[in-house]
């Protein structure tokens, strides 16, 4: 992975290798999206100006001064100047003297004046490290917690994430049916969009063309294994049209405690018993079997939230039972 991962702690830079490619999942894309935002929730307390950028980062006003002056900032000497470097010691009081790569054109001096002013109320401080103030805090300081309701709050609603990241399920289905919801999958249309030329047709019933959306939800062999699902805990449920909105709607309010945290892995663990029977039959040229299918979901809903049950150790029989005694 082509990364340069930063310590916060140190302020040095704290960014991801911007991702360019057209292909391949988009897990790497969204962190790198959320890593954006995450920088606009961080400005800087000046001390000796040795960590902090002078036109890139936000320590004076609420944007980087190379967006508040992009005119100057473009034959700026050094785009990548500290703070540090653009303060003039050699006054009584100190003085703001920022380079540039050539002479001033008369329509550009009333600029430099408006940003000289701009900053002339900023002072450094020898003595005192650069800070780093997460912005998104009362006090100013970092947690992984405020970073979370900072994100939550901004998609309420718009995203399953308690669902999808559910601690009885395998990290590795979480991360499908992340994908999953935001149509990352590698699909087949998705291929055709990136320019494969490959027919679209559903590997698993062969009738329709193949996405996501199709083959977890609306597959008439992924609707065999909805309807065993909720035979097995008793629910009439009508399905909605993606794999999103289905995370979305999964609530169980009519099931007690310890049912409703397996009703809210069941949707997970079928999603991942459909994607595997998929790649089957796509790379291992084997025929669809509908009892593979369900016994896949069966054996691995068990497997993984039998914990849940604690009531002695469960058989597989057992457990089934104990699903549909409600």
């Amino acid at each position: 992975m082509d990364e340069e991962l930063v310590d916060i702690s140190t302020h040095r830079r704290m960014s991801s290798r911007e991702v360019r490619e057209s292909y391949g999942v988009g897990f790497w894309k969204e962190i790198r999206k959320e890593g954006a935002l995450m920088q606009n929730k961080v400005a800087f307390l000046v001390g000796n100006g040795r960590r902090v950028k002078f036109w890139k980062d936000i320590w004076w006003g609420n944007f980087p001064l190379c967006n508040s002056f992009p005119s100057l900032y473009a034959f700026a000497s050094s785009k990548e100047a500290w703070v540090e470097e653009f303060w003039d010691t050699s006054g009584v009081e100190g003085a703001w003297s920022p380079r540039f790569s050539r002479p001033f054109n008369d329509w550009e001096v009333e600029e430099v004046e408006r940003l000289l002013l701009t900053i002339r109320g900023a002072r450094l401080s020898p003595l005192m490290e650069d800070r780093m103030m997460w912005k998104v805090t009362s006090n100013g300081s970092f947690s992984i917690k405020s970073l979370y309701n900072d994100l939550s709050s901004r998609r309420a609603g718009l995203f399953p994430h308690g669902l999808i990241w559910n601690p009885s399920v395998p990290s590795k289905v979480s991360f499908f049916a992340w994908e999953a919801s935001w149509g990352k999958v590698l699909t087949m249309d998705q291929l055709k969009k990136r320019g494969w030329a490959v027919a679209n047709r559903c590997f698993m019933c062969c009738e329709e063309e193949e996405s996501i959306d199709h083959i977890l939800i609306h597959c008439s062999k992924a609707r065999a294994l909805w309807d065993l699902l909720f035979a097995l805990f008793g629910v009439c449920w009508v399905l909605p049209y993606s794999a999103r909105e289905t995370l979305i709607e999964w609530r169980g309010f009519m099931l007690g405690k310890k049912h409703r945290k397996v009703w809210k892995a069941a949707p997970l663990c079928l999603f991942w018993a459909v994607w595997m029977e998929r790649n089957r039959i796509a790379f291992d040229n084997e025929d669809f079997s509908v009892h593979r299918l369900k016994n896949s979901f069966v054996c691995n809903l068990w497997v993984w939230t039998k914990s849940i049950v604690n009531e002695g150790p469960l058989t597989l029989p057992s457990f089934l039972d104990w699903l549909g005694a409600r």
